[in-house]
């Protein structure tokens, strides 16, 4: 059985895109096989593994809504051991479309099933829609990047009452198996990161060591549509997210994992 992670996020702009490409190639590059999985219709995942829209003709929005087997939707990537399960805009009505199904929060869990990979990473979009219950329901760890900045927690206890909720029934333990990242962390701006970290101390037990500094290789790894390890690989960014990758098959090893 994969292990499944979703990325997520209410607030955009905290690096999730960012960090659920360049985690994903980390944990390929560990020498796993890793499906992500883009849940946001922006497909700002699939574009930033190299993937233009318009270039495929199913995407997550067709195991969804119409049934389609997710076998059928993945792609190859032209990074080894990483596969894409693509996005597109028209995953923007799905929230609508899945209304009316019976068990719609579990959808995307239930096609899922059977998947031959170590690790399914999904890209959650910056909601609490159905969209994103479906990634929670059918994660076994979640990580919740956050931004060293003043309004990036806002809605932050939504989010974990969300996760409390939807996660009621699977035995999850929030502990262990929720984390927060830090991104665009910059020792400089101390006044900033001594209010994050305030407002962060309860939950002081459930932060990644690991913080992803601010580093403008990533913008440009994204802009160039790569994963940091292959567009500067000498960087703070490849850097920061190997070490994310360490931290946490560190955490996985109890369960099983390598």
């Amino acid at each position: 059985m994969p292990r499944v992670i979703a990325i997520t996020n209410q607030k955009g702009g905290v690096g999730k895109t960012t960090t659920a490409i360049n985690f994903s190639c980390g944990l390929s590059k560990k020498g796993n096989r890793v499906l992500l999985v883009d849940l946001d219709p922006q497909a700002h995942a699939t574009i930033g593994l190299g993937v233009e829209p318009g270039s495929y003709e199913l995407a997550i929005h067709d195991v969804l809504v119409n049934k389609r087997e997710i076998g059928e939707v993945v792609l190859d990537t032209r990074f080894e051991g990483l596969f894409l399960v693509p996005s597109h805009i028209r995953l923007d009505r799905a929230e609508q479309q899945l209304i009316p199904e019976m068990y719609r929060e579990s959808i995307l869990q239930r096609a899922m099933v059977g998947l031959d990979y170590d690790f399914i990473v999904i890209d959650c979009r910056p909601t609490l829609g159905i969209l994103t219950v479906n990634a929670l329901k059918a994660c076994d760890f979640i990580i919740v990047p956050c931004e060293m900045a003043r309004y990036s927690l806002e809605g932050f206890a939504d989010l974990m009452d969300t996760i409390l909720t939807v996660k009621s029934t699977d035995g999850f333990d929030i502990g262990s198996q929720v984390r927060i990242l830090l991104t665009k962390y910059d020792s400089r701006k101390s006044v900033s990161i001594d209010w994050v970290m305030q407002q962060l101390e309860p939950f002081r037990d459930m932060l990644f060591r690991t913080r992803i500094r601010q580093n403008e290789a990533l913008n440009q790894a994204h802009m160039a549509m790569e994963p940091i390890f292959h567009f500067k690989p000498n960087s703070f960014g490849a850097e920061d997210y190997w070490q994310l990758t360490e931290e946490f098959l560190s955490l996985c090893r109890p369960f099983g994992k390598n």
